[in-house]
């Protein structure tokens, strides 16, 4: 448990948040140390003492004669005594005429120094001890300068925090811990829970069962396992195509070998002994024999275009040109199922960049496709033309279509069905179409089907079509090219 992402989640968040309060309370602390109320306060009872006697004490006005001063000097120590304040009196030539502690304390500053540090927030002063003093000027009538003065007072602060602060402060610190690590627990618990969930479902995958994830959590989980049931998805199709591969290349294995190992045991045991025998043992062995190198030739090709060591060629192409020697290549089994063919191709068409031979194979699969699947005196259309960035060369037959389940099939390799357009001719492996897209894609264009509709039909299907979509050079298309790793 302590190693899980859920606990170091938690303790994280619970490490921060003491370290908040930690910090919080630190801060506070020295607020209350460095928190000046307490001198304000004692500044503000100076002035209003030194403002009452200013305004209300005739003595302060009357310090020309001796008799004045001697009764100054008892007014002082009189107020001190009554106020709790030092009293002192400057001249303005920064002569001091009274001082109320001048036999207990150190003497004043001199009145230069005074009205000097009256500028700052709080004036203060250290005397000859260095005990530090507050205090305040003011003017009399008369010319002269009162100075009020008291001793710094110590704040204490550790008495107003535990007689005041600690017991309300103790209880809302508890109160936000208390808050904080349920938040963080339910935080923890709202990441951990999703990646648990990938783990539970990876551990599903490996034991050969696939469920797709709720995307669930923060962004970066949610991402997680949307990249997971992709994968899951291309696990689960390189499986399904792996069993369709070993279902139909088994059997297309085995009945051209079936075949050879026949005529072969024949030909030994002496049952094909005359020429004609001979000739015709031979003959399907040949056949058998170059079906199974056919198969090896498409399964090469597929491995060559897997591995990205496809060698296309990068030149200029007329795209136009390779159909019409297409179109030619059919004009006898055209004549021989006594179907038309119909092109409608630009003339105007611009150049590509490919590879001339590998897109020629793309359209002679599926102009053979459709020649397969069309009945006698069926039509087959052809047509290339511009389409916003594309050159758009479409294949319709009117066969009887593919089953709509199928159709999201029918370019994984390996898949065959009786009504597919998978096997490019008797004998096929499933190999012609997915030779076709991995072409396609590896030029930057895509390849898909669809199903002709027609209401003059009982199924409403009157045939295929088959839409390859080659980019111009330099032309930004979006919705481009997906790579082959996301098909396999």
């Amino acid at each position: 448990m302590l190693s899980s992402l859920r606990f170091r989640l938690w303790l994280t968040y619970a490490l921060i948040v003491a370290l908040a309060v930690i910090v919080a309370g630190a801060a506070f602390l020295v607020y209350l140390l460095r928190n000046p109320v307490v001198e304000r306060r004692e500044v503000q009872r100076l002035r209003t003492i030194a403002n009452i006697l200013v305004q209300r004490n005739p003595i302060l006005n009357n310090l020309d004669t001796r008799l004045g001063r001697q009764n100054l000097d008892q007014f002082a120590l009189r107020t001190d005594q009554n106020v709790n304040a030092r009293i002192a009196v400057f001249s303005l030539a920064g002569e001091l005429i009274t001082d109320s502690r001048h036999a207990s304390q150190p003497p004043l500053p001199d009145l230069e120094i005074l009205l000097k540090n009256q500028s700052t927030p709080i004036a203060s002063f250290r005397d000859s001890a260095q005990k530090a003093w507050l205090y305040v000027l003011s003017r009399t009538d008369s010319g002269h300068i009162l100075v009020v003065a008291a001793p710094r007072p110590r704040t204490p602060v550790l008495t107003i925090l535990r007689d005041e602060l600690l017991s309300p402060f103790l209880r809302v610190i508890l109160i936000a811990l208390l808050v904080s690590l349920v938040m963080a627990f339910w935080i923890a618990d709202w990441i951990s829970k999703p990646l648990q969930r990938i783990t539970e479902a990876t551990r599903s995958m490996a034991g050969g069962e696939f469920e797709s994830i709720p995307l669930q959590g923060p962004g970066e989980v949610k991402a997680l396992a949307q990249a997971f049931n992709e994968m899951a998805g291309q696990v689960q199709a390189s499986q399904r195509s792996q069993r369709d591969f070993i279902a139909n290349v088994s059997h297309d294995l085995k009945t051209p070998l079936t075949s050879i190992q026949g005529f072969a045991q024949a030909v030994l045991d002496g049952a094909a002994s005359d020429p004609q025998s001979l000739q015709r043992a031979a003959s399907i062995i040949y056949e058998e024999a170059g079906r199974m190198h056919r198969m090896v030739q498409d399964l090469l090709e597929l491995a060559r275009l897997d591995s990205g060591a496809t060698g296309l060629e990068q030149e200029p192409l007329q795209i136009a040109v390779i159909l019409q020697s297409v179109i030619e290549q059919f004009a006898p089994q055209l004549a021989q199922q006594q179907a038309t063919l119909s092109s409608h191709i630009d003339p105007a068409l611009p150049l590509l960049q490919g590879d001339a031979e590998r897109l020629a194979r793309v359209f002679t699969n599926l102009l053979e496709n459709a020649l397969n699947y069309t009945p006698p005196g069926g039509q087959v259309e052809i047509s290339a033309l511009l389409a916003a960035g594309w050159v758009e060369i479409r294949i319709a037959d009117q066969g009887p279509g593919i089953p709509e389940d199928e159709l999201g099939r029918i370019f994984e390799r390996f898949y065959q069905t009786d009504k597919s357009r998978a096997r490019r001719q008797p004998g096929g492996v499933g190999l012609g179409l997915a030779i076709a897209r991995e072409i396609v894609q590896a030029h930057g264009g895509s390849i898909s089907a669809h199903n002709r509709q027609s209401t003059a039909s009982p199924e409403g299907v009157t045939g295929s079509v088959f839409v390859v979509r080659l980019p111009l050079p330099g032309a930004e298309n979006s919705g481009t090219t997906k790579r082959r790793e996301t098909n396999r």
